[in-house]
């Protein structure tokens, strides 16, 4: 084996890492495993590599490996949407602006992506989505619709290079469709997080983000909904609306939890039990300050 075969993995997992790093503090758009799993022709092109040049010239075999890599991760993060419909996103002056028409759908999945913003998520809006970020960093990944589902993805990046302290902060409102069921998951670095789906007809949710603030309102729930919130160094704020039986289970290092609301019995609201409507909380982290009310 040569010297520069056995740097290609490492080296590849030190860029693999940065991306995640980087993209967890908001410097550049959120990465998904899936997206990375999409990258696998890569894998051919450095073995191409290898049989082109790598014996005779293995510094240059390594530096073009380091470059494909490089450039996948590039593409991952900075990628172009395709859209077989008309979908709305529009940047400059400042703000950008993402809209989803209303169409004839029946359900929708929702998942957003955020780094180092202030991010605010409800319902009310006309379309199926529409969001707004007071910086040029928002843009729409992909819409796609799968018989009478349509698959929204959201993603706040930077568009014009990295920014650093605290200028870098955006703040980003995204309004979902009060009468569409909507799956939602929301991936989030370090930042200010308010989900409130008091009024928006949630089948399941899913928040993961890093050192965050987060404060989620609970959905009123038809059948028994999910909520899994995955934190790390985070204060979290669990609002359940009244007539909302709940229940909230945590598992990891660090929890503390202060429970302000009346109704709750140990980990559940008096009516959970018995409830076919109800919604099932599970947060799970690191050091974490989790507040019921």
């Amino acid at each position: 084996m040569t010297p520069r075969r056995g740097l290609v993995w490492p080296l590849l997992l030190i860029v693999v890492g940065a991306a995640f790093l980087l993209a967890n503090f908001g410097y550049i758009a959120p990465i998904s495993v899936v997206a990375l799993l999409s990258l696998w022709p890569l894998i051919l092109i450095v073995i191409g590599v290898d049989i082109a040049i790598g014996r005779r010239w293995p510094l240059a075999a390594l530096a073009a490996d380091v470059l494909v890599i490089a450039a996948g991760i590039a593409l991952v993060t900075l990628q172009p949407s395709v859209f077989p419909f008309a979908v709305f996103s529009t940047e400059g002056g400042g703000n950008a602006t993402v809209d989803v028409p209303r169409s004839d759908v029946k359900t929708m999945t929702l998942r957003l992506g955020a780094g180092a913003a202030a991010v605010e998520i409800r319902g009310g809006a006309s379309a199926l989505v529409h969001a707004q970020s007071d910086r040029d960093d928002l843009r729409l990944r992909s819409a796609t619709r799968v018989g009478d589902r349509m698959d929204v993805r959201v993603d706040q990046g930077f568009a014009n290079g990295f920014r650093f302290g605290p200028s870098a902060t955006s703040h980003v409102s995204v309004q979902v469709a009060n009468d569409i069921p909507v799956s939602v998951t929301v991936d989030g670095g370090a930042g200010e997080f308010f989900i409130d789906l008091s009024d928006v007809r949630a089948t399941d949710v899913r928040v993961n983000v890093g050192a965050a603030s987060l404060r989620v309102v609970l959905p009123k729930p038809t059948g028994d909904v999910p909520v899994t919130i995955s934190a790390g160094a985070s204060s979290v704020i669990i609002e359940i609306p009244a007539g909302v039986e709940a229940r909230v289970t945590t598992t990891g290092g660090l929890i503390s939890t202060h429970v302000e609301n009346a109704r709750m019995s140990g980990s559940e609201t008096s009516g959970y039990g018995g409830a076919a409507d109800r919604v099932s909380v599970r947060v799970s982290g690191g050091v974490s300050s989790i507040v019921i009310r």
